[in-house]
């Protein structure tokens, strides 16, 4: 949780759910960290540990290491048990192993093999030894098998690195190692029992080979995620029974201030439990730990200033003429056909000629570009398909099998593919560029998305690829295309950011998520916005907090663009957002951006309005890649041909109808 996050975890937050304590009058105490509503299908069903309405102290509240907590009653356990406090904090990693176990009906003398000899694998093998279940423990850490080789003697359990012993009854994961979790399944025999129960670290992946095991072997899973209050409860006369083992799982009983040097220790991964007692502890009312220094709200924050190169670039943007405006538009009356008889293509033919400077505009050369990049806030759940697609789909592009070689087949637009930072890399290609700024951009659920000098070099970056594209042939229109699992997400939080709307009213499905998956990448959203509290008005502090690779990339060619007086089409929720970036950079781009189409997402129209855009077409489109922007590029061509080509009243010799 500390290295990787948690999806539960509102940030920012004081930790601590294993908590024991008096009260005023003595009384002890340990605390069921859940607050459940009482109300929903799985409260009814006794599961009040998956809550609808769930609220988790130390998660969602701040825990047991703050100065004060706030506790439901409900919450307290009351203990009358002869057991010294300190070993109550083994209640809630032992209550979470108890509901794992309570799935299944085991019998005396199975065998079980755990995976991981930290303090939740001994729990579980001391549970289970209570059970006269055979245990083996499997640990790889020298360190932890030697500290816990007395206890796993003195109980009969079996601790090793490795065995060649198979067909065990049952297998509980108590470690975050996929191939631990892959071991447990090649370890049961036919019809035998998985307790799913410690997370694994994210980004892995397991052979669906092994996940055949499961159906071939007719295996039976269970999950356990945290306990509920009857687990606890469960699990208090545990403690009490094992406090001489629970002793050996002890690292060391703590004051507040002896916390920070053990932190390395931790955090290795080599520790088992530490116990912060803060009844020793008289905490000073100026005390401020130096892990966290903490945020100061009231302090005004630095706007971060853009490089040299990009100055040069956005203070080079010309601004476009209200006189050419105003004569294109007079020429567009003229044209034989009544006033506005042609819709959105006169619109876009005025739009062109003040972009070009000329009443004859034309479009000799279009060119697209799709940049991807992928997101570390997938890691929350918010796709309905896996980041590894972000690779798959780039490799499609090269290929031409996509949507979007189609479109520019279909309307001679020259493709490009810009690599900004996917995870994974990819053979020299005609068609490649790449400009990769990392791997992925981080999880902005529990940090930024990138800093400010990845967000700086991302806009460079993009910037760079349109600027060395043009010295080799100049165009007069350019599409925004992208692609990027996770990043209608990215786009959402941006959109959020700049309007001030919630996520509710602005986030989408993206890739079609479920209506739970909506709710999640929902959540998500709030939590990284309360966590990072972006400036609305400043497009780089939006990027560098929850933006991503490929949505820098575009914001940079849209600034290059129009220093170069070339049209821009904007496609979907993704491009726009990242035009949205780029107009709160420098709002001179504006007027050379076009809306290529209207998205299903909401939060399309929510961008476009702020920039004052309306979209050309809508086709209910929500595909990405630029397909949108490929289509109104082909009608911007059109314009400008109608601009040119198309006739007046006095050159063709018609009545306009006008009277003198």
């Amino acid at each position: 949780m500390w290295n990787q996050g948690h999806r539960d975890l509102v940030l920012p937050r004081v930790l601590g759910h294993e908590i024991a304590g008096h009260d005023e009058s003595g009384r002890l105490y340990t605390v069921w960290p859940g607050q459940a509503c009482g109300q929903c299908r799985y409260c009814m069903e006794g599961r009040e540990n998956l809550c609808e309405e769930m609220r988790i102290i130390g998660f969602h509240s701040d825990g047991g290491f703050a100065r004060h907590i706030l506790v439901p009653r409900d919450s307290l356990i009351p203990v009358k048990e002869p057991i010294e406090p300190r070993f109550l904090t083994f209640a809630e990693p032992a209550a979470c192993v108890l509901n794992g176990l309570s799935r299944f009906s085991c019998q005396p003398d199975e065998r079980v093999i755990i995976y991981g000899g930290g303090v939740v694998g001994m729990i579980a093998a001391l549970l289970c030894r209570e059970q006269g279940l055979q245990v083996t423990v499997i640990e790889q850490n020298q360190e932890k098998i030697s500290r816990m080789n007395p206890l796993c003697r003195q109980n009969r359990i079996e601790l090793c690195k490795d065995t060649t012993a198979a067909d065990f009854d049952q297998a509980i994961n108590c470690c975050a190692s996929h191939i631990a979790f892959s071991l447990c399944i090649t370890k049961l025999r036919k019809g035998g029992r998985l307790v799913y129960f410690s997370a694994l670290e994210k980004n892995e992946e397991i052979e669906t080979n092994l996940l055949n095991l499961i159906h071939y072997k007719e295996l039976e899973i269970h999950g356990a995620y945290g306990p509920g209050r009857k687990h606890m409860k469960a699990a208090i006369p545990f403690c009490t029974r094992q406090q001489k083992n629970l002793s050996l799982l002890i690292e060391k009983t703590l004051r507040l201030e002896e916390v920070e040097p053990v932190m390395p220790h931790v955090l290795s991964g080599n520790a088992m439990k530490y116990i912060i007692d803060l009844s020793k502890t008289e905490i000073p009312a100026d005390f401020k730990p130096s892990l966290n220094k903490g945020i100061d709200m009231k302090k005004p924050k630095k706007k971060r200033s853009l490089s040299p190169f990009l100055l040069n670039l956005v203070q080079g943007i010309p601004p476009l003429s209200g006189t050419i405006r105003d004569r294109a538009q007079k020429k567009v009356d003229l044209k034989t056909k009544p006033l506005g008889a042609l819709g959105k293509i006169e619109e876009l033919a005025v739009r062109m000629a003040t972009i070009q400077g000329s009443l004859d505009p034309e479009i000799r050369h279009k060119r697209l570009f799709v940049f991807a990049g992928d997101h570390g806030v997938t890691e929350e759940g918010v796709s309905a398909f896996p980041a590894a697609v972000t690779v798959q789909m780039v490799e499609n592009f090269l290929d031409g099998g996509a949507a979007i070689n189609t479109f520019c087949r279909q309307y001679g637009i020259e493709l490009s593919v810009v690599d900004m930072g996917v995870n994974g890399e990819f053979d020299d290609h005609p068609m490649l560029i790449n400009k990769k700024v990392a791997r992925s951009t981080k999880n902005f659920a529990i940090q930024k998305a990138m800093s400010h000098e990845e967000a700086i070099l991302s806009i460079e970056n993009g910037a760079k690829v349109f600027l060395a594209k043009n010295d080799i042939a100049a165009c007069d229109l350019a599409g925004m295309g992208e692609m990027g699992i996770g990043n209608t997400t990215s786009a959402a939080a941006t959109i959020c950011g700049a309007s001030g709307l919630s996520p509710a009213q602005v986030t989408g499905r993206g890739t079609g998520v479920d209506d739970k998956g909506l709710e999640r990448k929902i959540e998500v959203i709030e939590k990284a916005l309360a966590l990072h509290r972006p400036d609305r008005k400043d497009g780089l502090d939006l990027l560098t907090k929850v933006g991503g690779y490929e949505l820098g990339g575009i914001c940079g060619a849209v600034l290059a663009a129009a220093s170069r007086k070339c049209g821009v089409v904007l496609d979907g929720v993704i491009s726009t957002a990242a035009g949205l970036i780029a107009y709160l950079i420098c709002p001179e781009v504006g007027p050379y951006l076009i809306a290529g189409h209207k998205s299903v997402e909401i939060g399309h129209k929510i961008a476009l309005d702020i920039m004052g855009l309306q979209p050309v077409v809508d086709l209910n489109m929500r595909l990405g890649e630029g397909t949108g922007a490929a289509i109104t590029m082909n009608l911007v061509d059109l314009a400008c041909r109608m601009m040119r080509e198309m006739a007046s009243f006095e050159d063709a010799g018609v009545d306009s109808g006008k009277t003198g």
